[in-house]
């Protein structure tokens, strides 16, 4: 299973070498590039040929082992019985057509599977983003039980599943670990045609221990397929930008009908720690919200003054002007209508010229005008109904990114001429509440880059939701945008010709940020450049 890479590097002669080439790079970054090759198995710190997987980065490879599934296909396995998770991963042997066909099939089974063995499930994150070698879809279950259960378990009957329903025998047994309340990450990808997954348990409690651990097994930036795929080494410089941040403006759409009082407390009472981690990444960033009824709709909420639209990081008591924005009440239009609350609304005052533009739906029902076909409130009298598909276009033409903590629906209705469609997933139910439909918001995340969650989970998981909202702000702020999408632990970022340590808790130092149009480096706390200082980026990727 592991090979020497002694021997391997002088199997195939991989001395590395660095020289001067463009590599397609423009503006102010320089690239140089590897002239003899090395490879996939010579950089990887664990490489599985029966499973077809290779993990790149500081991970202990004595917590892995390999196994097979019935058909012979073989799985590696992770057994940390240090951080007590419990992975595995492995080439999945099919041919989808696109990524969303995959990650569509194999989350609704296991969603049900898992829901048929006592688990309450509800998504923290979808999103699509980007490892070395394609799209990748990386999700976080929050998975609630009645009874304390092993993380073994979920691995146990993920594996059986797979393995035509029987269940495999030879799986370890050292992780102990149980809780009633676990998390589950997936990731999924395609090279060469086929499919491959990465699932990863653990009790909630060891969140932030498996994030530093394998946080970047978790969204598959730190996998590939065990092929000798050449390596190459590249330098990006960059400038930072005479104003030392990027401006992002967000806005939110609540829904303000009978059924929201609690979700609107969860929004409110994660204040403290949404201004934290904002403030602690530099951004120059706007927050706004608006209704998702159509009578009040189209101009913003004001802050405590009646007259300001939105916070920013001036504004005084911050923290509580948000808990006025995020709580518009519960008196609101029962016909919600969030599409055409955001399309119509008001931005005057709020939206800059030069800033990027993230948008969050919150919504305990069905987005009503596309689904039921329904007027919004307040609209005029010769306003025509507008379809999904309509939104769609409209929605990805704008260039935003849109967010949505919404229920938990799977199946579309595209227009009107289509029959509204029976969906074994419109409801959910957790210790956040219940909620209807869901699928269009969650459906224009995925087309724009953003990410979707169930608004059923529970309000402790707010901060999950929060944090990759976040992520995603400051990617866009970034001014440091990568020219390929690296190994993380290749990355050696200086300032100056300072380094700079990587910090996955987001506090001090850099972070890397996926996202399905690449890879930015994002800083944080004392370690954000200041304005016109130069920002070196070395790093490795797999060529294509």
């Amino acid at each position: 299973m592991y090979i020497s890479k002694t021997l391997l590097a002088t199997i195939i002669g991989t001395s590395l070498i660095l020289s001067g080439c463009n590599d397609g790079n423009d503006g102010n970054d320089s690239t140089q590039t590897t002239t003899t090759p090395t490879t996939v198995q010579t950089e990887a710190t664990v490489s599985s040929t029966k499973a077809n997987i290779a993990i790149f980065g500081a991970v202990d490879k004595n917590f892995f082992t390999e196994t097979a599934l019935a058909s012979n296909t073989g799985v590696l396995l992770l057994d940390d019985t240090q951080a007590n998770a419990v992975g595995f991963a492995l080439d999945l042997k099919n041919n989808p057509k696109t990524l969303d066909e995959l990650t569509t099939q194999y989350l609704s089974e296991f969603t049900k599977l898992l829901k048929n063995n006592g688990a309450t499930v509800n998504v923290l994150v979808n999103k699509i983003s980007k490892n070395s070698q394609s799209d990748v879809a990386h999700i976080t279950l929050e998975l609630d039980f009645n009874t304390a259960q092993n993380v073994r378990k979920i691995r146990e009957l993920l594996i059986a599943h797979l393995n035509g329903n029987v269940a495999l025998t030879t799986l370890p047994a050292t992780v102990t670990d149980q809780n009633v309340k676990l998390r589950l990450n997936l990731a999924f990808w395609i090279a060469n045609q086929t499919g491959f997954l990465w699932a990863n348990s653990y009790s909630i409690n060891q969140a932030t221990v498996v994030n530093k651990l394998y946080g970047d097994l978790n969204i598959a930036t730190a996998l590939s397929s065990n092929v000798p795929i050449e390596i190459k080494t590249v330098s990006n410089e960059f400038t930072q930008n005479a104003t030392g941040s990027n401006a992002v403006d967000i806005l939110w759409s609540i829904d303000s009908s009978g059924s929201m009082g609690e979700e609107q407390s969860n929004l409110a009472n994660g204040a403290t720690q949404f201004f934290n981690t904002l403030n602690k990444a530099g951004i120059d960033y706007r927050l706004a919200a608006t209704t998702q009824d159509g009578r009040t709709c189209t101009t913003l909420r004001t802050l405590t003054d009646g007259k300001t639209n939105f916070i920013d990081k001036n504004t005084v008591n911050a923290e509580a002007e948000w808990k006025k924005l995020s709580t518009p009440g519960t008196s609101g239009s029962s016909t919600e209508t969030g599409f055409y609350c955001i399309r119509e609304a008001d931005l005057t005052g709020f939206d800059r010229t030069n800033a990027k533009n993230l948008v969050v739906f919150l919504s305990d029902e069905p987005e009503n005008e596309t689904v039921l076909g329904m007027r919004p409130s307040g609209a005029s009298t010769n306003y025509t109904i507008r379809s999904f598909n309509d939104y769609k276009d409209y929605f990805v033409k704008t260039g935003a990114t849109y967010f949505s903590i919404v229920g938990t629906g799977t199946l579309l209705r595209p227009d009107f001429t289509t029959t509204r469609p029976d969906d074994p997933n419109y409801s959910c139910n957790g210790q956040g509440g219940s909620a209807y439909g869901g699928a269009h918001f969650k459906e224009i995340s995925r087309l724009t880059g953003g990410s979707s969650a169930s608004i059923c989970t529970d309000a402790a998981s707010w901060s999950v939701v929060f944090d990759e909202i976040i992520k995603s702000a400051s990617g866009l702020a970034s001014s440091f945008t990568l020219t390929q999408t690296p190994i993380p632990s290749s990355v050696k970022v200086t300032v100056e010709g300072q380094n700079v340590a990587r910090d996955v808790s987001n506090q001090n130092g850099f972070d890397l940020i996926y996202s399905n149009t690449g890879t930015s480096v994002v800083f944080f706390g004392n370690a954000i450049p200041k304005a016109n200082q130069k920002v070196n980026v070395e790093y490795k990727y797999l060529a294509k």
